[in-house]
């Protein structure tokens, strides 16, 4: 755990505090079940920068996947010409 990581659970355990109550941040990063309760309750609330924390945390949690957008498979070429061509 990076300090980055660590500096962004205090700042969302301390915002979450008024909606959720106490965070316990050891269990929150050890227990994917009990994060995943914690950041349920802040989406239903609906307060837009604490939803914004909660995804940061989320993907450096590793809760969230990353999503890669793939490129289209390019289209087969059909042989055109014959055997003269």
């Amino acid at each position: 755990m990076d300090n980055q990581c660590l500096v962004l659970l205090s700042k969302f355990s301390v915002a979450a505090r008024k909606v959720v109550g106490s965070i316990n941040s050891a269990k929150m990063i050890r227990d994917s079940q009990y994060a995943t309760g914690i950041f349920q309750q802040i989406d239903e609330v609906g307060d837009e920068e604490l939803i914004l924390l909660s995804l940061d945390l989320q993907t450096m949690l590793g809760l969230l996947g990353t999503t890669s957008i793939e490129a289209p498979p390019a289209p087969e070429k059909k042989y055109v010409f014959g055997a003269r061509g």
